[in-house]
Formats: structure tokens, sequence, C-alpha cells
């Protein structure tokens, strides 16, 4: 904390049950998708595209 603000982060947790354990859990963190690479790609594409058939 540098900046001396605190920031909350909020974590989406996925917890398995281990089979063949007694009271053993895995523990994963859910992934969110990142479109924000994917948007900009698409952009760049349509632009191409644009500046190809002009």
């Amino acid at each position: 904390m540098i900046s001396g603000k605190e920031v909350v982060l909020q974590r989406k947790l996925k917890i398995d049950p281990i089979e063949g354990s007694y009271n053993s859990y895995a523990v994963n963190e859910k992934e969110k998708r990142d479109w924000s690479g994917n948007i900009y790609l698409a952009c760049v594409v349509a632009i191409l595209a644009i500046a190809f058939f002009t």
C-alpha cells in the first residue's frame, strides 16, 4: 500500500472436494475472460479490411 489507499479485491473461488480424501478440498480461482485483446484485434482487422477494399 504505497499510496495509502486501501483497495478491496474480491476473488471468486471455486472449491471442489478431493475424491478419496476426508474433508480435503481443492481451492481454485475462477478465471474471467479478458476480451480486451480480442476486441482490439477485431478493430485492427476491420480497419485493415476497410483500407484494403477502398
